[in-house]
């Protein structure tokens, strides 16, 4: 591995960090400002109750952040992948 590929590939690692770490500020700053908020766990809202709304939200974050997780992996693996020779 030469330098400037060494160079490239803890840039790249260093961006999934950033990319975990902004995540997770983002859903705590999601779950404690917005959802937490959304009232009594069982009041009436609208459609759904409050309590309800608040489950519905929080799987909703954490599915994303698996989504996002996923795809920065799988652009990370796919940037720096050896092509293999053909047999």
């Amino acid at each position: 591995m030469t330098p400037k590929q060494s160079k490239e590939t803890l840039l790249a690692m260093v961006a999934v960090v950033t990319v975990a770490w902004l995540l997770i500020l983002g859903a705590t700053y999601v779950f404690f400002v917005i959802v937490r908020p959304l009232g009594p766990p069982l009041q009436e809202g609208h459609l759904l109750p409050s309590s309800i709304l608040k489950i519905v939200l929080t799987v909703a974050l954490g599915a994303s952040w698996f989504v996002v997780m996923f795809a920065v992996d799988w652009l990370y693996v796919r940037a720096f992948r050896i092509p293999s020779e053909p047999s």
